[in-house]
């Protein structure tokens, strides 16, 4: 009777073991012989999947010896470590720390005129990210009217703050209106406001007297993707199209030959990150500084150019969702 006992147990762990390779084995397995597959992507984890795959081609250049990589990416096995100077933004004058000092710049707050009267920076203008648009896109006359408005000169180094937390992107929508509009000196505070009252600095609601200016725009074309210029850019070998939206709206619908990159994976509690750690997301999806990366999905396209303009890349942006209509838009929404 117990030997009978035991062989039902023994049976019905054999049955769950090989049910549960069959189920498992796919989804651990790069391809069928369990090996790691560097051109199937892993999209529900890939920055994983892409630290394996740096693990893979490091290996087959070492003569096939693969260090062991978790889904995280982490390599498990003990390395010597090896002192490297910590990188810095290429571009690092676009960027600016709460603490450091505002002198000798014009501070120009984006938010909306009673987020502004509430409580600001002392000695910043206001100047609403949504009054530069029209119809929802830039519109270049109406901005230039804007910046006259608020005494703004071509020559002014400007510091462009909002609210970090707003979904619609303000401060990183004007640092790229600003660049399309030709103005070369320009900043965006790190952290926003909120990183402004956490250093200390206390907030005022008395507003800067400011005489209007001659502020005149000088384009700069190649900084947008229109769509008279969306097939000729397409055609271009050395361009990479970066979809800065969430996965699920990737999914959704893409333009052809786009990858996925959140561009909320440049930021860490609404600080961009440090330089390491944007060069190693960039440099995973194969980004080349000699090419040219066209982002899109307004508006995390924003953010996702300023960390690119910030690390030296040569980004150019799609505004709005016009390219959805166009032939080169990919739907799996049936």
């Amino acid at each position: 009777m117990i030997m009978g006992r035991i062989w039902i147990t023994l049976v019905r762990c054999m049955a769950l073991t090989l049910a549960l390779s069959f189920i498992l084995g796919p989804a651990l397995a790069g391809t069928e012989t369990g090996e790691f597959c560097p051109t199937c992507p892993d999209w529900t984890n890939l920055e994983g999947w892409l630290a394996k795959k740096e693990a893979y081609e490091r290996s087959q250049a070492n003569g096939g010896q693969q260090p062991n990589v978790n889904n995280n990416g982490i390599n498990t096995k003990a390395n010597i470590p090896v002192e490297k100077p910590a990188p810095t933004y290429p571009k690092a004058e676009i960027v600016a720390s709460a603490g450091s000092s505002f002198n000798g710049r014009v501070i120009i707050d984006v938010r909306d005129p009673e987020d502004y009267q509430s409580g600001h920076i002392p000695g910043a203008r206001n100047l609403y990210w949504n009054d530069l648009s029209s119809g929802g896109s830039l519109d270049p006359v109406t901005a230039e009217g804007i910046l006259r408005k608020a005494g703004v000169n071509n020559s002014d180094y400007l510091l462009i703050y909002g609210d970090e937390e707003d979904e619609d992107k303000g401060a990183d929508y004007v640092f790229w209106a600003l660049s399309y509009l030709g103005h070369e000196n320009l900043s965006k505070l790190n952290g926003g406001v909120d990183a402004a009252w956490e250093v200390g600095i206390r907030p005022t609601t008395s507003q800067s007297l400011v005489g209007e200016s001659n502020y005149t725009v000088h384009i700069v074309p190649w900084l947008l993707v229109d769509k008279i210029s969306l097939k000729s850019i397409l055609d271009q070998p050395e361009v990479q199209i970066l979809d800065a939206r969430d996965f699920a709206d990737y999914g959704r619908s893409r333009l052809n030959t786009s990858i996925p990159f959140e561009a909320e994976k440049l930021y860490d509690d609404l600080l961009i990150k440090d330089a390491a750690t944007l060069e190693e997301l960039l440099e995973r999806r194969g980004l080349e500084k000699d090419g040219t990366q066209l982002v899109y999905g307004t508006p995390q396209a924003y953010s996702l150019f300023f960390g690119l303009e910030l690390m030296g890349y040569n980004a150019t942006l799609l505004e709005g969702d016009w390219w959805q209509k166009t032939g080169w838009a990919v739907s799996n929404v049936r």
